[in-house]
Formats: structure tokens, sequence, C-alpha cells
């Protein structure tokens, strides 16, 4: 039982994908606060989407598989807590948890823009790094480099 909503008409046009980081924290509960206040941040910022339920990705994936080579996206396992000690981690010494916070929008600006106002939102209690997944170029031509981004965010 139920009922499916959905608009009669609506609009589309090109975008810009692959805008992401990475949230590495002592817990879950940290994580997923800093998480949500990033979500929270960036939420209402114009040419934007947060394309996953509540804005939050765990762990994250990436493109293609190791072992199967029909696959188009597995786990980012070098960011996945509990596969530390089966693969080449990324995660540091005192991160239990990982969350990844993808962005798509109208244009390369207006996910960068997003992005100076989520990632200070995420530096919060139990917090360690924030980081940015990097597929060697397989999401396409544009590339987020939040050194860049954060430069000029006091």
């Amino acid at each position: 039982e139920g009922e499916f909503l959905i608009e009669e008409t609506f609009g589309m046009q090109k975008g810009v994908g692959g805008g992401n980081f990475l949230i590495l924290a002592e817990d879950a509960e940290a994580a997923l606060a800093a998480a949500e206040a990033a979500v929270d941040a960036m939420t209402n910022q114009p040419g934007v989407i947060l394309p996953f339920p509540g804005g939050v990705v765990r762990s994250g994936s990436k493109v293609g598989s190791r072992r199967y080579k029909g696959m188009v996206a597995t786990t980012n396992d070098p960011f996945a807590p509990t596969l530390r000690a089966m693969t080449k981690s990324q995660v540091p010494e005192g991160v239990n948890s990982v969350l990844e916070i993808v962005l798509d929008g109208t244009d390369a600006p207006s996910i960068e823009a997003a992005m100076r106002l989520g990632i200070p939102a995420a530096c919060r209690p139990g917090g360690r790094t924030i980081t940015a997944g990097n597929y060697g170029g397989k999401l396409g031509p544009h590339h987020f480099h939040l050194r860049r981004i954060m430069s000029d965010v006091a």
C-alpha cells in the first residue's frame, strides 16, 4: 500500500560530478556528527546536490574492481577501516570510521563553493583527517584539489 508521487514535468541540464571529501574520525558517532554538520552547511548551496541519502556514503566507493572486471563501482577498500588488515590501507591508526560526502553540481565553481562551506563544518571533536578520493582520473575531467579549494578559507 502506498502512493508514489513525482513531478509531472521537470528539467535537466549538463552538470559536473565527482566532488567529494572523506571524513576520517575516531568513531562512528564523531564521523556522523561531522558529516551531518557538513551536509547542513552545504544543503542550500545553489547549483549543488548531495546525491546520496542524507548526503553521506559509508567509506565511499571507487571506480571499478580489483577482482571483478564487470563491476562498475566497489567499496573504496583503502578507506574502509574494517578492511585495514586485508588491503593496502590509507586509514591511519586511531581512525575507526570513514564517511564520504559526494557533491554534484551545475559547474565546478558551485561544487568548490559548497566544499568551502562543508569542510570547515566537518571539523569537529573526534575528527582526525579530511581528505578526498582520487580515482586516477576515472571519474571524469574535473578534479577537486582540497588544498587549492581551501587555500582562501580563513
